[in-house]
């Protein structure tokens, strides 16, 4: 038996992590109705200079399948909202 066989039990176990970003710029009464859809579990931030706000959202998940369906539920929400 190798003598290191059990120090490091969990090195085998390779997670894979997807991410990406999604910004937005506009104006901030369409920023505050985006805002509103984003699901409580995901990341996100508005910056407001002047009258544009700026909107990025941190999209992760365990597989590209996942990231894909996130970023397109998100896209579907707002797609009526930038009006």
């Amino acid at each position: 038996m190798d003598k290191y066989e059990f120090v490091y039990p969990f090195a085998l176990i390779m997670a894979e992590n997807y991410s990406t970003q999604l910004t937005w710029e506009g104006e901030s009464h369409i920023c505050e109705r985006l805002v509103k859809l984003i699901p409580k579990d995901i990341e996100f931030s508005v910056e407001n200079k002047e009258s544009v706000s700026t909107l990025t959202i941190e999209v992760k998940a365990d597989s590209l399948e996942n990231l894909r369906d996130i970023v397109d539920g998100l896209l579907a929400d707002f797609s009526d909202q930038d009006e």
